[in-house]
């Protein structure tokens, strides 16, 4: 019997251990549980404020999370008999990349202890201990006996937001620092300039936010709001102000700073555009010094953003005076011109107490080791600068305007085990970056985006790679998903109301099975089915139903994954009545879809692809129920639905085809 309870107990630990995210280091067992009740009490040992501040929050959520209405949610002086104890030796005021992240975690029957190291640790315990909350008791909610020992595997975790191209309100930014937080990333990126728009203020030169935008854009009061949200649970934010190229806002207002003399006006399209800063006119160095100085005093953060990329010359090129600057300096190629820039910039971060980072493009030997380079060309161009004594992160292959599938970025490790840099140089891969550019997405939207993909990301910058796995991550997925809803995201809940919205209310419930089927199209190729007068833009409204779609399908994914798992087609399928349910399931969605298309006309687009999915799905269904059902003509006829559906133009594709296809293979 004892046996027994043991093995009940040890799948109850694991069964609940992969719901954490990331996953910790390392997890034991211990005896007992602690109930969660009316009378339980909290204390923390620290000098830190900003830790009794993230203890009564902690107290609110968990009031929430357990269904229990604590007696007193004030913190204790004195040891109690049922408690909860957060410990931390030391308060980080500033997070740095060398800052201690590491505690431990003890669950036992009448307490719980978080120690860490640092207050920042401390934040991360509490995540943990939030997401190991269960309520399946007769007795009440409660934590299972449990140790954990935990410290991150990169310094660096963090999320880009492009607040530029579409405008991303501050509400937004804030409860996606509660999201961060939550899942232990610790490096909110704000990329607040772009040809597109200017989003900050400045006092010193108030026509690049009055003229630079569209009138969205955020008061040095709402910088330092986000700051200091941010710092409260543990999240640095960087500035990125993109220099010398990707100005053409700034133009709008101060045209004098342009390598080129002619009328500018802020872009709505999306691409690489010829305006820059002229580099060989001193007021630019002076102009930017006022500048990165105002806004440095904005941010405590150590790191400074200065962009760098995609500066393509031509305006260089174009202007004599900066080729005879050129000649003077003796700088051979636009890339010198650049690292002399470059230099000069640095100068001015380095006086204001900043180290400064910038993408791939800035990547100079000249330039001081104290400097960062954030990879989004390749892991070639991360390895060169960690190979040549900079620090760098990796933002390559964690695209999320991409829409790539979850495992994409799973998959997507900075430093494999197959890598081939030396201890030394390994030491200068500081983490990476998930970049959320805003080309398609915009307020209504963008945490759709963001999340859950970010997850992926989340945990392989987090966890030891011996801890991760693909199966166990999915599994987790759902249920973390859904707990990031208590900060009001609206990743989950906002397809409800864009369909709403493109289906002018139509009854679209019947189709739902077949619409979580569909996913929009991954890297940039939206951008190229819609071509001419209707290609997107900066006004361009998202009313499409690729915009109203979760990145990824899990319906299709499970569906898929049944289909490699166990089935041949030659009289034995092990999924079979699963396998039927889904087909029948978008067999009868695809055709209710059908009768809502007349109320949009992007829905109408989806049409003929409903069409082909009914008929597609039906005559799976009858093969997959006997696979001598159909006739020779009635194959091909699914191998050419297949053909059709696969040759259709459209922003989104039906998921699931991978999966029906090895049902009907081509000879």
């Amino acid at each position: 019997m004892r046996f027994i309870l043991i093995v009940l107990l040890l799948l109850g630990i694991q069964l609940k251990s992969q719901q954490l995210l990331p996953q910790p280091n390392s997890i034991s067992l211990a005896e007992g549980q602690f109930l969660i009740t009316p009378s339980t009490k909290f204390r923390v040992k620290s000098n830190s404020k900003q830790l009794n501040e993230y203890v009564s929050r902690m107290v609110k959520r968990m009031e929430f999370k357990s269904e229990t209405f604590f007696k007193s949610k004030s913190l204790q002086d004195t040891i109690s008999s049922h408690e909860i104890l957060i410990e931390a030796s030391e308060n980080i005021d500033t997070i740095t990349t060398a800052t201690d992240e590491s505690y431990e975690l003890k669950v036992s029957k009448n307490q719980i202890h978080i120690s860490a190291n640092t207050n920042i640790g401390a934040y991360r315990g509490i995540e943990t201990l939030l997401q190991l909350i269960q309520r399946d008791n007769r007795e009440g909610p409660y934590i299972k006996g449990i140790i954990i020992k935990d410290n991150p595997r990169f310094p660096w975790r963090g999320l880009l937001i492009d607040v530029c191209r579409h405008w991303i309100p501050k509400h937004i930014i804030k409860r996606n620092i509660d999201a961060m937080a939550a899942v232990k990333m610790n490096t909110l990126h704000l990329h607040l300039s772009e040809d597109q728009g200017f989003r900050i203020e400045s006092k010193k030169f108030p026509k690049l936010h009055q003229l630079g935008n569209n009138g969205d854009y955020f008061t040095q009061d709402d910088i330092k709001e986000i700051v200091s949200y941010a710092h409260a649970r543990g999240v640095r934010v960087i500035p990125e102000i993109d220099i010398p190229g990707h100005i053409t806002s700034w133009l709008v207002g101060y045209p004098e700073l342009a390598s080129v003399d002619q009328d500018y006006q802020i872009e709505n399209g999306f691409g690489v555009f010829n305006p820059s800063l002229n580099p060989a006119d001193e007021n630019t160095y002076d102009f930017l010094d006022t500048l990165l100085t105002e806004l440095s005093g904005l941010f405590p953060d150590q790191y400074f953003h200065i962009g760098g990329d995609e500066n393509n010359g031509k305006h260089w090129d174009a202007n004599k005076k900066i080729q005879k600057f050129k000649i003077k300096n003796e700088l051979s190629t636009n890339e010198e011109l650049q690292a002399y820039f470059n230099l000069r910039v640095h100068k001015i971060l380095q006086r204001n107490g900043k180290k400064m980072i910038g993408w791939d493009e800035i990547l100079d030997p000249k330039l001081p080791k104290s400097i960062a380079i954030q990879s989004w060309r390749g892991k070639e161009s991360m390895k060169a600068a960690a190979q040549q004594g900079f620090g760098s992160i990796l933002s390559y292959g964690f695209y999320l305007d991409k829409v790539n599938s979850l495992q994409d970025y799973y998959s997507n490790d900075p430093l494999p085990a197959t890598t081939t840099l030396n201890k030394n140089e390994q030491s200068l891969i500081l983490g990476g970056e998930a970049t959320m550019w805003s080309e398609l997405v915009d307020h209504t939207n963008i945490e759709s985006r963001i999340w859950p993909a970010t997850l992926a990301i989340a945990e392989r910058l987090w966890s030891n790679p011996n801890n991760c796995n693909l199966k166990k991550f999915y599994g987790k997925v759902p249920a973390v998903s859904s707990s990031l809803q208590e900060f009001g995201l609206e990743h989950l809940s906002f397809q409800d109301s864009k369909l709403g919205l493109i289906t002018n209310n139509a009854e679209f419930s019947f189709s739902l099975p077949f619409i979580k089927a569909l996913e929009p199209l991954d890297g940039y190729k939206r951008h190229q089915v819609l071509k001419g007068t209707n290609k997107y833009t900066t006004t361009a409204p998202f009313n499409r139903l690729a915009d109203a779609l979760y990145t990824e399908s899990f319906s299709a994914r499970n569906f898929n994954k049944l289909m490699i798992g166990g089935c041949t087609f030659q009289g034995r399928c092990k999924y079979k009545e699963d396998i039927k349910h889904w087909l029948a399931l978008w067999m009868k969605s695809s055709e209710s879809f059908q009768k809502i298309t007349y109320s949009s006309k992007s829905l109408k687009e989806i049409e003929q692809l409903a069409y082909n999915v009914q008929e597609l799905c039906e005559l799976a269904w009858r093969k997959v129920n006997s696979p001598s059902e159909l006739n020779e003509n009635e194959n091909d006829r699914a191998i050419k639905l297949i053909e059709a559906i696969e040759s259709l133009k459209l922003e989104v594709h039906f998921a699931p085809l991978k999966g029906i296809k090895k049902i009907f293979p081509k000879d």
